[in-house]
């Protein structure tokens, strides 16, 4: 009687190993097929952006007090360069996004970029515009936009066409001179 009742404990002790051997297998595999996309919402790679994190959010204060920049999207404004949704999650933006409606699920969105001196109040026209829309959590729907041509006052990107309904992040990378 003594033999079948440690027989009986070392096949519970082998399932529970096997179990446990079996969902770490299954964790792994889990975790290798899961994709990997990659962030570039600074229209950078992460690696690049977590090195220079404090100089990018110098650059964009420095850049803030010499440029007003004026964004219009179908119409709506966005005045200035904001960077306080940087350092909040991806729901707490969908939950308090003040821009949630303005592009359009299909064609004819256009995009103007106005840059004007703050000293001077001149039309800025020498600027290098990169737009950037993301999806918020793939990257595979990211589209890209570059502009060094000016439009009467405005760098413009007609014709954009939203292929996904869904919140889209607009990242800007405006470039003049050295700054």
């Amino acid at each position: 009687m003594k033999i079948e009742k440690y027989k009986l404990w070392l096949l519970f002790f082998f399932i529970i190993f096997g179990f446990t051997f079996g969902m770490i297998i299954w964790t792994v595999k889990s975790a290798e097929d899961t994709p990997v996309y990659e962030d570039r919402s600074f229209l950078s790679n992460y690696h690049t952006v977590d090195d220079n994190f404090n100089q990018i959010v110098n650059d964009n204060m420095e850049f803030s007090k010499k440029y007003r920049v004026v964004f219009n999207i179908n119409g709506n404004t966005i005045d200035g360069l904001d960077i306080s949704d940087i350092y909040l999650g991806q729901r707490s933006i969908e939950k308090r996004g003040r821009h949630k409606g303005f592009l359009h699920f299909g064609s004819g969105n256009s995009i103007s970029v106005s840059i004007r001196d703050m000293d001077s109040g001149d039309i800025v026209d020498s600027a290098s515009v990169h737009l950037l829309l993301s999806k918020a959590i793939d990257s595979k729907g990211d589209m890209e936009f570059n502009s060094s041509i000016v439009d009467g006052y405005e760098y413009r990107f007609n014709g954009i066409d939203i292929p996904y309904r869904g919140y889209w992040n607009l990242n800007a990378k405006l470039i003049i001179g050295d700054i």
